[in-house]
C-alpha cells in the first residue's frame, strides 16, 4: 500500500510538472488528479469490501462453529442422559438385591434362633457329660496312681531279677568250663586204660628185655598215678551231677522269671498305653473346658454387644433390625450421592458453557484486537499520506508562487485557482476521513477494553470463584458420603461375619457312631482290661471306647459337612 501510494504520489508530481511545462496544452489535459482521487476512492472501497467480506467469512466461521460446538452439547446431553438411566437402573437392581439379601438374613436369623435353642439343650447336655467325665477321670487318676506305684515297685523286683540272672549266667559259664575240662580228663583216662590193655597184652607175650619192662614200670606207675586221679575225680562225679541239677533248675527259674519279666514288660507298656491315653484325655478335657470357656466368653459379647457397639442389640431380631436401618441409611446415602453427583455434573456442564463462552468471548476480543491493528496500521498510512501531501501541498503552493512571482496574474490565476481548490477539496475529504477513522478507532478501543473487562469480570468471578467452591464443596460431601458409606458396609460385613461365626460355633456337631454296642456301658470300669483303649476325637465331649482286635468308626459332622475316620486298635 506505501508503495502504491507513492506511486501515485509522484505520478501527481510528474503530470503536475509536465501540466506547467505545457502551459497552452493545460485546458485539454487538466483532469488527471480528479481521476486519481476517484482511484484511490475505488481502492478504499474495495479495501472496505473486502474487509466486510473477511467479517462476514469470519462470522459464517464462527456460525458454524457454534453449530458445532451445538451439537457436541447435545451428545453430551444425551450421553449424560443414557449414563443416568443406566445409573438409575443399577441403583434399582442393587435396591432389589440389597432386599434379596436382608430377606435372606431374616430366613438366616430365624434358622440361628432355632439352632441356638437346640445348641443350648445340646450345651446342657454336653455340660452333664463333662460332669460325668471329670468323675471318671478323677477315678482313672487314682487307679492310674495305684498302677504306677505298683510300677515302680515291679521296676525293682525287675532290677533285682536281672542282677539275679547276671550272677547265674556267670555261675553256668563256670559250670560249662569246669564240664569241658572234665570231659578232657575223661578223654585221659580212657587214652591210660587202652594203654594198660596193651601192656596186659605185652606181658602175656613172652618177657621183654630189662630195658623195656624198665620203661614199662614207669609208665605203669605214671598210668598209676593217672588212675588214683581218676578215682578221685569219679568221687566228685555225684556232687558234678547234684550241682548239674541244681545248674537246671536255676536254668528253669531263670527262663520262668524271663517270661514273668517279658509279661510285666507288656503290662507295664500297657499301662504306660493307658496313662498316655489318660494324659490326652486330661489335655483334651483342658481344651474342652477351654472351648467351652470361649462360648461362655463370646455369649457375653454377644449379650454385651449393644454396651460394645453403642446399639440397641440384645436379640438377633435386633440385629436384623439395625441391618436393615443400616442399609437403609446407605441407600439414603446412596441417592444424596447421586444426586450430588448429578448436581457437580450439573455445574461442571455450567462450567464448560462458560468456558465455550470466554473461548468465544476471548475469540471477539481477539478478532477486535486484529481489528484495532489493522485500523491502527490504516491510520499510520494515512497519516504517512496525509504528511507526504501536506508536504506536495507545501512544495506546490512553493512552486506556483515562485511561478507566480515570474509570471502574470492574468494567465494562470483561473487554473492554478481550481487545482488549488481541487488539493483542499482533496486535503479536506481526507481530513475527514482520519476523523473518522480515529472517532472508528476510539470505539473500537473502548469496545476492546469494555470486553476485555467483560471477559475478567466473567472468567475470575464467575469460573474461579463460583464453580470451584461449588466443586470442592460437591467433591468434600462426596468423599464424606463415600466414607459414612464405607463404614456402613464395614459395619455390615462384622455383623454378618459375627452370625456366621456365631452359626459355626453352635451348630458344629460330630455324631459318634461304632460298630460295637455296649463300650460305654462301663465307663469306670475300661481301666482294668488291657484290651480297651480310649480314643478321643476333637469336637467331642465325650471319649470313644474300642477293642484292640476290632476297628472303629468315627461319624464327624459338622456345618461344612460329615467325616468319617476309622481307628485300628
Amino acid at each position: 500500500m506505501d508503495i502504491e501510494d507513492d506511486t501515485t504520489v509522484f505520478a501527481t508530481l510528474k503530470s503536475f510538472k509536465s501540466f506547467i511545462s505545457l502551459p497552452d496544452t493545460s485546458r485539454n489535459q487538466g483532469e488527471p488528479a480528479p481521476v486519481q482521487s476517484d482511484v484511490l476512492q475505488k481502492q478504499y472501497l474495495q479495501r472496505l469490501q473486502l474487509l466486510e467480506a473477511a467479517e462476514k467469512v469470519q462470522s459464517k466461521t464462527q456460525l458454524i462453529q457454534m453449530d458445532q460446538e451445538k451439537r457436541q452439547m447435545e451428545i453430551s446431553h444425551k450421553r449424560a442422559r443414557i449414563e443416568l438411566e443406566k445409573n438409575a437402573t443399577l441403583s434399582a437392581r442393587d435396591f432389589e438385591r440389597e432386599v434379596d439379601r436382608n430377606q435372606d438374613l431374616l430366613g438366616r436369623i430365624r434358622r440361628l434362633e432355632e439352632r441356638e435353642a437346640e445348641s443350648s439343650q445340646s450345651l446342657s447336655e454336653k455340660a452333664e457329660a463333662n460332669r460325668a467325665l471329670r468323675r471318671t477321670v478323677e477315678s482313672l487318676n487314682r487307679r492310674v496312681e495305684e498302677r504306677d506305684g505298683w510300677l515302680n515297685t515291679s521296676n525293682q523286683m525287675v532290677s533285682g531279677l536281672k542282677d539275679e540272672i547276671r550272677d547265674l549266667k556267670q555261675q553256668i559259664q563256670t559250670r560249662d568250663n569246669t564240664i569241658s575240662k572234665q570231659t578232657l580228663e575223661n578223654q585221659g583216662l580212657q587214652e591210660q586204660v587202652e594203654l594198660q590193655h596193651r601192656c596186659v597184652c605185652l606181658l602175656s607175650s613172652p618177657p621183654p628185655p630189662p630195658q623195656e619192662l624198665e620203661r614199662k614200670l614207669a609208665l605203669q606207675e605214671q598210668d598209676v598215678v593217672i588212675v588214683k586221679n581218676m578215682r578221685s575225680e569219679v568221687a566228685r562225679v555225684p556232687d558234678m551231677d547234684k550241682e548239674l541239677r541244681q545248674l537246671r533248675e536255676e536254668n528253669v527259674y531263670l527262663r520262668e522269671t524271663r517270661e514273668n519279666v517279658i509279661l510285666l514288660k507288656e503290662e507295664t507298656e500297657g499301662l504306660r498305653r493307658k496313662v498316655e491315653r489318660m494324659e490326652k484325655m486330661k489335655e483334651e478335657m483342658v481344651n474342652v473346658e477351654l472351648e467351652k470357656e470361649k462360648l461362655s466368653q463370646k455369649l457375653q459379647a454377644w449379650e454385651n454387644l449393644g454396651q460394645s457397639t453403642g446399639l440397641n442389640i440384645r436379640t438377633p431380631e435386633d440385629l436384623s433390625r439395625e441391618v436393615i436401618q443400616i442399609q437403609q441409611r446407605e441407600i439414603t446415602v446412596k441417592q444424596h450421592n447421586y444426586t450430588l453427583t448429578s448436581s457437580c455434573r450439573s455445574v461442571e456442564r455450567s462450567k464448560a458453557d462458560l468456558q465455550g463462552e470466554l473461548l468465544s468471548l476471548r475469540s471477539k476480543a481477539l478478532e477486535e484486537q486484529k481489528k484495532r491493528e489493522t485500523q491502527e496500521s490504516l491510520v499510520r498510512r494515512l497519516q504517512k499520506r496525509v504528511l507526504l501531501l501536506t508536504k506536495e501541498r507545501d512544495g506546490m503552493r512553493a512552486i506556483l508562487e515562485s511561478y507566480d512571482s515570474g509570471l502574470s496574474s492574468s494567465d494562470y490565476t483561473p487554473q492554478l485557482s481550481r487545482r488549488l481548490r481541487e488539493a483542499e477539496d482533496i486535503l479536506t475529504k481526507t481530513q475527514n476521513h482520519n476523523t473518522e477513522m480515529e472517532v472508528l478507532l476510539t470505539k473500537a478501543q473502548e469496545e476492546a477494553g469494555a470486553l476485555k473487562l467483560q471477559v475478567q469480570t466473567v472468567s475470575v468471578c464467575v469460573c474461579v470463584c463460583v464453580l470451584c467452591c461449588v466443586v470442592c464443596v460437591g467433591r468434600l460431601k462426596i468423599e464424606e458420603l463415600e466414607g459414612e458409606r464405607q463404614r456402613l458396609e464395614e459395619q455390615n460385613n462384622v455383623l454378618e461375619l459375627r452370625l456366621e461365626r456365631h452359626n459355626l460355633q453352635v451348630h458344629s456337631r460330630v455324631c459318634v457312631r461304632t460298630r460295637h454296642t455296649g463300650l460305654l456301658s462301663d465307663p469306670g470300669g475300661f481301666g482294668n482290661s488291657p484290651d480297651r483303649s480310649i480314643i478321643h476325637v476333637s469336637g467331642l465331649n465325650q471319649p470313644v471306647i474300642s477293642n484292640n482286635s476290632t476297628t472303629t468308626t468315627l461319624y464327624t459332622q459338622s456345618s461344612k459337612g460329615m467325616g468319617i475316620y476309622k481307628i485300628y486298635g
